[in-house]
């Protein structure tokens, strides 16, 4: 038994290197991932029921971001006897729609859906269905904007830069002659 959580450990390491390699990881122990897109948390973010999470494609999965399918407090009530003593687990799917961004540190819990084009703030906790088209943060995590909104206080505010995909020393120079 130790060996085997031994290698399991190894072979998450291993499968922690990039997106792809964390995706094909993932897509191997039965979640649907689609594609572009990106794990920058760790293969371990998706517990021990992977097969329950279908992701989209496009979306960006912040570090620490965990989602959770099941709901270990179920044990309470099976050691109170709820269940004529037999025990029980409580369990959910989590959906998460096409472009869909996860902030650092969010938790999604059991049988939560997020619909497409949606934005989730860091270290939010999702504990219910987010439509398409919101931005959700807090905890629990509420719809505080939709897209149009989010688009029209960034763009206000003057914080859109043309850096995406610019080498990182001419990104640099370009945000510290242009940041305000």
């Amino acid at each position: 038994m130790l060996i085997q959580k031994v290698i399991s450990r190894i072979q998450e390491m291993y499968h922690n290197r990039s997106w792809d390699s964390k995706r094909a990881y993932l897509i191997r122990q039965g979640a649907k991932i689609g594609r572009g897109t990106r794990l920058f948390c760790t293969t371990s973010a998706f517990g021990s029921e992977p097969y329950l999470i279908r992701i989209g494609e496009n979306c960006t999965l912040g570090e620490l971001v965990k989602l959770v399918t099941h709901d270990g407090s179920v044990k309470v009530l099976s050691n109170l006897g709820y269940f004529g003593g037999e025990r029980r687990d409580k369990m959910g799917r989590i959906t998460i729609g096409n472009n869909v961004f996860l902030g650092e540190g969010a938790m999604v819990l059991p049988g939560v859906s997020i619909g497409d084009n949606c934005i989730i703030g860091a270290r939010s906790v999702v504990t219910r269905d987010i439509p398409s088209g919101s931005v959700a943060a807090g905890i629990p995590a509420k719809v505080v904007k939709d897209l149009d909104a989010y688009y029209q206080q960034a763009l206000e505010r003057g914080e859109f830069y043309p850096t995406a995909g610019m080498p990182a020393e001419q990104k640099r120079e370009y945000l510290e002659k242009h940041m305000k």
